[in-house]
């Protein structure tokens, strides 16, 4: 289970981990003990490259997200892959990739509105978009769809699609008011 490596104990196999049975808690939820640190630490300074290649390559695949955002998924993925590694079953960089990849795309879903807003309010945008094509007020739109003035906004916001914005063109010429306009004239009213 565990050999000596110079004057140093290097454990091969993640604490609490028996062969035979599951552990009584699960390995990623426990704290880090000492031991487990110092062996983390110094496996991620013998795959320092291996760390900076999988962020490379993170931010190739996932480019709306921010530098840091990836480099902080990459550090937690590489201490969850070390602590769940078994050299018998697999090597340390297919468990960190997995890991890497499961991480970015955890935080995608859980933080990141710009990518894609949850069902329910990609169909309450769609809904207030098609009212408002009919010339409803907001409040009229809050009352049909039975939600508050606040969801009503937030959706129609998530919804809005900035692209066109951005890079200062417009999709398509429309003498109607969008529902962002009729947001900004019944707010100044």
């Amino acid at each position: 289970m565990a050999r000596k490596c110079r004057d140093q104990l290097t454990l091969l196999v993640p604490l609490g981990y028996q062969e035979d049975r599951v552990p009584a808690e699960p390995i990623l939820a426990t704290k880090l003990s000492r031991i487990e640190e110092r062996r983390i630490g110094r496996l991620y300074v013998e795959n320092i490259r291996l760390v900076y290649k999988c962020q490379a390559e993170m931010r190739r695949s996932y480019r709306s997200v921010d530098r840091e955002n990836i480099n902080s998924c990459v550090d937690l993925a590489f201490i969850k892959a070390a602590r769940v590694l078994n050299a018998d079953k697999g090597k340390l960089s297919t468990v960190f990739y997995r890991f890497a990849h499961g991480e970015v795309r955890h935080w995608i879903r859980d933080s990141n509105w710009a990518i894609s807003a949850p069902p329910k309010v990609r169909q309450l945008g769609q809904k207030a978009r098609a009212l408002a094509g009919y010339g409803l007020t907001f409040e009229q739109m809050c009352q049909e769809l039975g939600c508050t003035a606040e969801a009503l906004r937030d959706a129609l916001v998530a919804t809005e699609g900035l692209a066109h914005e951005t890079m200062n063109w417009e999709l398509h010429q429309c003498p109607r008011p969008t529902p962002w306009d009729l947001l900004e004239a019944e707010s100044a009213t």
